[in-house]
């Protein structure tokens, strides 16, 4: 109590001094020090001592940057070099068809030395699917050519269905009244020079049927004193039907050494002409064949024969020896 006392006594005089202006100071006796004596303030009861609030200073935290990283250089790319294209090219002359066998028609013919791109081949794969002749795909016979890059290449999936194979057919039985024979033609070959006409007829003719919708001469050329008949080259023939001469050209000639095997017999010559191009637009009628050698020039007798009706597949083998 004493002490509140004083302490309020303490603020009345501070007042004063600010007002009236401070006393000029007095002497007053130097105290001694003493100890101060502790005292024990009571704590009201039912009231807890104030704690004295602690300030937690929380530094911000600097996010850790991330160092751009330089991606490494890319790898160069190896450039392919492109697959040659696969080709044919024909070693010998040859008849370009329209499908991997002597089956199919010719729609063309090929010279050593001609190149074609390669399109496909028959599951064999003796036959090679080639572009183009006249303006279309056809087939050549692969001991006929070489071929080059052929690796990659498959089998054709646009292979026609062969034509139907006739059995062959039997010579018809001339009729027991004939007409009498006409007098011998002059001989065709009488004026030739040097060793004449060296081709005959050996075997044929041999008729088949064909739907009766074309001629398809299947015709040997062989030399039956050089290797019991080896395939002679280069020959072709002419034909004539109830005496008119047939468009057959020259473009394409017999195979030396290369026979094939047809239904009626081999051969190494074949030609093909719609009845469009025959009189009466049929396959039946007279017929009259000779031989041509490579100049053009006749190297047989006519040799003449008949073609029943509906019977267009005809074979003939012509002897030089």
């Amino acid at each position: 109590m004493a002490m509140l006392l004083l302490s309020g006594c303490a603020a009345v005089q501070s007042v004063r001094d600010l007002v009236l202006g401070a006393p000029e100071p007095t002497v007053t006796p130097t105290a001694v020090p003493r100890e101060p004596i502790p005292t024990f303030t009571a704590t009201p009861e039912g009231q807890e001592p104030t704690a004295t609030p602690v300030v937690v200073e929380i530094q911000p935290t600097t996010a850790p940057v991330e160092e751009a990283t330089t991606p490494p250089p890319a790898e160069p790319t190896a450039t392919e070099t492109p697959a040659a294209a696969p080709k044919l090219v024909v070693s010998s002359p040859v008849n370009v068809r329209s499908g991997p066998s002597t089956d199919y028609g010719i729609i063309g013919a090929a010279n050593p030395g001609d190149q074609f791109d390669l399109t496909g081949k028959n599951t064999q794969g003796d036959w090679w699917q080639v572009c183009c002749v006249n303006g279309q795909e056809g087939w050549i016979f692969g001991q006929l050519a070489t071929v080059e890059n052929a690796e990659s290449v498959e089998v054709a999936q646009n292979i026609p269905e062969p034509p139907p194979t006739a059995a062959p057919q039997p010579t018809p039985v001339p009729a027991a009244t004939e007409a009498p024979a006409p007098p011998p033609a002059a001989d065709p070959c009488a004026g030739i020079g040097g060793d004449g006409c060296k081709f005959k007829v050996r075997n044929g003719p041999k008729f088949g049927g064909n739907g009766g919708q074309e001629i398809k001469l299947q015709l040997g050329f062989i030399h039956s004193g050089v290797e019991g008949g080896q395939a002679q080259g280069s020959y072709f023939i002419v034909l004539e039907k109830d005496g008119a001469r047939l468009p057959i050209g020259d473009n394409v000639r017999s195979v030396a050494k290369e026979k094939q095997s047809g239904t009626l017999g081999p051969y190494n010559y074949e030609y093909s002409l719609g009845v469009s191009q025959l009189p009466g637009n049929t396959v039946a009628g007279n017929y009259t064949m000779w031989v041509l050698d490579g100049n053009g020039e006749r190297d047989s007798q006519n040799f003449s024969f008949t073609v029943p009706d509906g019977q267009g597949l005809i074979w003939i083998e012509w002897d030089q020896g």
